[in-house]
């Protein structure tokens, strides 16, 4: 069962944690016209002092010519989030989220987000026996606080979702799914996210953080690039290294080696941000900034020779330290 679950990280992981426990989804969506992007983050969380289910919304849209975001938290019993196995779907309340996509109907006092979108050709990572997942061989180990996948570096979009009856429209836009489940989010990181580079079918995935382990700690970090369909994985358990580290207010920076091959990572931070919810000890309460309309500039080279070039101006980032 355990390897079953390595096999596909989207099922659902804690049904047989009781408490101190947290599993969340992130799904990310990208209209066709990068005006509007569209987080959604379903999930649990089990402890004693505030057990529930919880759908995170992170929305980016142009107002009157300008970028603006909004993000809000839904909070609901946790008897009211159900789940499948095979085929993979998730419930909570009249939301349903699975592999072929999303259907929602989310109102409260501020919200009313109604529609639906649906996937097709999901983009998988490299997986095997000794790198079941983007954690590499760590995903085996029991004691680590927190873990985490990539579903989809990249999907095509179809549908629309109503937000406070405006219509954003994400038909022939792009998506992207990732996972993580534990106890606890690291206490400090740096992610960032996207799929829409100009003149190419790629995509990248870059997180550091510091990671507790057996009783110490040490810096860990993971970057998936996939570019027309080849990947390049950069990451601590494949002994690559970062070379170069500077971030600021309003930018980072970081060049990444592994053998011949060396990943240029450029980013402008937004000052769009939305605030989110991440766990601690199962608890959804510590704030986290997330913006998803930040810039990257991407270089790849093997050797002296670039394989691959691109920008988005579309990039997902979250820094919290």
């Amino acid at each position: 069962m355990a390897l079953k679950h390595k096999r596909d990280p989207l099922i659902y992981q804690g049904k047989n944690k009781n408490e101190n426990y947290f599993e969340g989804w992130y799904f990310k969506h990208v209209s066709s016209d990068l005006n509007n992007a569209l987080s959604i983050i379903p999930g649990i969380s089990k402890n004693k002092q505030d057990s529930h289910a919880f759908i995170q919304v992170i929305l980016l849209f142009k107002n009157n010519g300008k970028l603006a975001l909004k993000s809000h938290y839904f909070k609901f019993s946790p008897k009211e989030f159900e789940f499948t196995e095979s085929p993979f779907s998730l419930i909570i309340n009249r939301n349903i989220f699975s592999r072929k996509g999303i259907k929602l109907n989310l109102i409260d006092n501020e919200y009313s987000i109604e529609g639906s979108i649906s996937y097709s050709d999901l983009a998988d990572i490299r997986r095997n026996i000794l790198s079941p997942n983007a954690m590499g061989f760590f995903a085996y180990m029991p004691f680590m606080e927190c873990y985490h996948d990539i579903i989809s570096m990249n999907h095509d979009l179809t549908g629309n979702i109503s937000i406070n009856n405006l219509n954003f429209d994400f038909n022939n836009g792009k998506g992207y799914i990732e996972k993580d489940c534990g106890i606890s989010f690291p206490k400090e990181y740096i992610w960032l996210q996207s799929n829409h580079f100009d003149g190419s079918n790629a995509s990248i995935m870059f997180s550091l953080a510091h990671i507790p382990f057996l009783g110490t700690a040490f810096q860990g970090f993971i970057c998936n690039l996939a570019v027309d369909g080849k990947e390049y994985r950069f990451a601590t358990y494949n002994k690559s290294k970062i070379i170069k580290t500077i971030y600021g207010e309003e930018f980072l920076e970081f060049i990444i080696i592994r053998g011949n091959y060396k990943l240029v990572i450029k980013a402008g931070i937004s000052q769009d941000i939305g605030l989110l919810r991440a766990p601690a000890n199962g608890l959804m309460n510590v704030p986290v900034k997330e913006g998803l309309s930040g810039d990257v500039d991407l270089k790849l080279f093997n050797g002296t020779r670039m394989l691959f070039k691109g920008s988005s101006k579309v990039c997902a980032i979250e820094i919290q330290r």
